[in-house]
């Protein structure tokens, strides 16, 4: 179009009959196609004009609405450009209100005589676009869909040695998971990571557990593992009060899928109890009552030491310091505290019985708790 107005100011005196008349079968062509799309549109402005006379009956309004022919003029004032003329405008559209009112008035006396379809309000692609338009704009989503394609389904490839051991823990922000593999070279983009997550949504999906990530995942490969590959979940596993070596053994075994008797081997194993500190003949005292969260398939030198890593948490510095004040040891207060625990689950009441044993043991007495008969 652009080509034709140019030659049409500047050098149309100097063209040829035949070349201007080709300039004029041009403009009719465009002329053609722009009323075709005018008659399209004033249809289905018709068509809506048809319902909202439908819903003014219903609602028992007037047909003829001054108020709003008023602001539909000033509207369409705003829209006009060189060379239609704001006054031009108003008079076309004048004519369109009065056929849209006769159309209104034709349906208030004789019913709903139009037929009206959710077909008919449907556009046209082949109205709305030249061939050569519908071209270039397929052309245009064809290659935004390769670039996809070639970003999201592409093998990622990470150095070093594969699986790459990657662990999520429960709660843990999508973030920090994104940050996490990035650091670790499995993605070499964050950015295209969350965007392909957005499309999977998959950022709150994503299972606390321990991945053993394969090498050359595409971003979308490697979601999908995320989501439902093979991984060793992060169970939860409630250790009672009270319990026996054996017992922690064979929990671990049922909720954790661990080798049961390796655990119970370990925990009494007294080069594997040097490492951690542990005086005592066994982990006997020293596994607290409470629910642990443990990666299925755990080794059992990692879970004894998650065990004993609670227990140092809890025995804290100022605890120790009350222990040698009391003149004994870590492995005699968790004694006496699985002795007290045996005897009573009510915390008010443990002090009192605490304190009959320590003053037993001032005076050389013996214990006389029934709860260490009840363990053996």
């Amino acid at each position: 179009m652009d080509d034709l107005i140019y030659k049409i100011e500047n050098q149309l005196n100097s063209l040829s009959e035949e070349e201007r008349k080709a300039i004029l079968n041009k403009l009719r062509e465009g002329i053609d196609q722009i009323d075709r799309e005018v008659v399209r549109l004033l249809s289905e402005r018709t068509l809506h004009s048809v319902l909202i006379g439908r819903v003014k009956r219903s609602l028992n309004l007037p047909t003829y609405n001054p108020e709003r022919e008023k602001q539909i003029s000033k509207r369409i004032s705003g829209y006009v450009e060189e060379p239609l003329r704001p006054e031009a405008l108003i008079r076309i559209y004048e004519r369109i209100l009065d056929e849209s009112r006769a159309i209104q008035r034709e349906e208030l006396n004789q019913g709903n005589v139009f037929n009206v379809s959710a077909a008919k309000m449907k556009v046209n692609i082949k109205k709305l676009l030249t061939r050569r338009e519908f071209f270039v704009v397929a052309g245009f989503f064809f290659v935004v869909l390769l670039l996809l394609v070639y970003t999201f389904f592409t093998p990622n490839y990470y150095k070093g040695n594969a699986p790459v051991k990657f662990e999520v823990s429960r709660g843990e922000p999508f973030s920090e998971i994104v940050d996490d593999l990035h650091s670790k070279g499995v993605v070499p983009s964050k950015t295209n990571l969350r965007i392909a997550a957005f499309l999977y949504g998959a950022e709150k999906k994503i299972r606390a557990a321990r991945y053993y990530i394969p090498n050359g995942l595409s971003y979308f490969g490697l979601l999908d593992y995320l989501l439902e590959g093979n991984a060793d979940l992060l169970k939860k596993a409630t250790i009672q009060a009270g319990s026996s070596i054996g017992w922690v053994a064979e929990k671990l075994k049922n909720d954790i899928y661990i080798d049961s008797a390796s655990v119970a081997a370990l925990a009494r194993d007294r080069s594997f109890l040097d490492t951690l500190g542990i005086k005592s003949p066994s982990m006997l005292g020293y596994i607290l009552p409470k629910t642990y969260e443990i990666y299925e398939h755990s080794g059992p030198r990692e879970v004894l030491r998650k065990f004993y890593s609670a227990f140092n948490n809890f025995m804290t510095d100022s605890l120790k310091e009350r222990a040698e004040e009391l003149g004994y040891s870590v492995p005699q207060i968790v004694t006496i505290a699985s002795i007290v625990e045996g005897e009573t689950k009510r915390k008010d009441e443990m002090p009192k019985i605490a304190g009959v044993y320590y003053n037993r043991l001032k005076k050389g007495m013996k214990l006389q708790a029934d709860p260490t008969i009840e363990f053996i």
